[in-house]
């Protein structure tokens, strides 16, 4: 991409983040006197790794990438969002060609770490970090403007609103029994299997209790927390994306913790705070002993003073 924008003899600069992440800035300098207008765009399609094809059930995007039919490119990949991204590139490119220089600054700039993931466990370093790594690196090291337009799957409608996310990690304790010696009415500290899953030795099992109570609430949190907006109707999601526990090779005994990973959408002006206690009240009626652990948290954005972008 570097070099593209070199051949077409458009300043371009790196902005090295790690040893294999950078962001790419392009910049045709106004005369002076204007606005700026930067365009935003993703390097990344979806967060890859040893586990994709089977955790996704797919194959993974970004090995899998575009293929053509005809005069058209299709693909995941181009639709998040090197598509989108190759608009802005051609409006730099047609802009530098026609010779007409405006005002303001006009800043083209690909991130790296768009894509939704977080460091837990041990997935750990900035090599996890997402959810607009690439973009708060851009901006908190200079690159600013005064208008930007970020190159999205919006289904061509113009948006200025964007939901946060928080990723909880929550976890419910249990105990390591030796299958043959569980559940001995003989033994007073290993009593015949429970009617009541909260009691069960296994934190897979008591885990179940735990979902349906989130499940539950999501319900209800998702009907609460609509945002109206000119742009439309948000409504953020609850997800359980994730679960852990036990070893695979070893079922053989119950597990002494299990995890599940979950993610709420928050809409703009929501404290993740709140909404970090409020999922812990939920978990806690389940009665397991769970924690709540937030690993993530993004707020959500309504953008102000758009006018001048959004009059056609």
């Amino acid at each position: 991409m570097q070099g593209w924008f070199e051949q077409n003899g458009i300043p371009v600069r790196l902005q090295p983040i790690l040893p294999d992440r950078a962001n790419v800035v392009a910049t045709l300098q106004g005369a002076g006197g204007g606005a700026s207008l930067l365009f935003n765009s993703h390097l990344d399609t979806e967060v890859s790794g040893p586990e994709y094809d089977w955790g996704m059930a797919q194959p993974d995007i970004n090995k899998a990438g575009a293929h053509r039919e005809g005069n058209k490119l299709l693909g995941h990949t181009v639709l998040n969002d090197r598509g989108l991204m190759a608009t802005t590139m051609i409006t730099l490119k047609a802009l530098h060609a026609s010779g007409v220089r405006l005002r303001g600054d006009v800043i083209f700039t690909a991130v790296a770490g768009e894509t939704g993931s977080a460091p837990v466990d041990e997935y750990r370093g900035a090599n996890y970090d997402g959810k607009g790594f690439g973009s708060r690196f851009l901006v908190s090291h200079g690159v600013r403007s005064d208008y930007a337009l970020i190159a999205e799957t919006t289904d061509f409608g113009l948006s200025w609103i964007a939901c946060g996310a928080c990723y909880f990690k929550v976890v419910v304790p249990g105990r390591n029994i030796y299958t043959p010696r569980s559940f001995r009415p003989d033994r007073p500290d290993r009593p015949d299997r429970p009617d009541n899953i909260r009691q069960h030795p296994n934190a897979i099992v008591k885990m179940a209790h735990v979902i349906e109570k989130i499940e539950a609430w999501a319900r209800q949190y998702e009907a609460s927390h609509i945002f109206e907006s000119v742009c439309g109707h948000v409504v953020p999601k609850v997800n359980i994306g994730a679960i852990r526990g036990g070893i695979p090779y070893r079922p053989n005994r119950t597990s002494p913790h299990c995890a599940i990973y979950v993610e709420v959408r928050t809409v703009p002006g929501e404290d993740p705070l709140r909404v970090e206690r409020e999922l812990q009240s939920v978990v806690d009626s389940a009665e397991v002993s769970a924690r709540v652990e937030m690993f993530l948290a993004r707020e959500g954005v309504e953008g102000k003073n758009v006018e001048r972008l959004t009059e056609v």
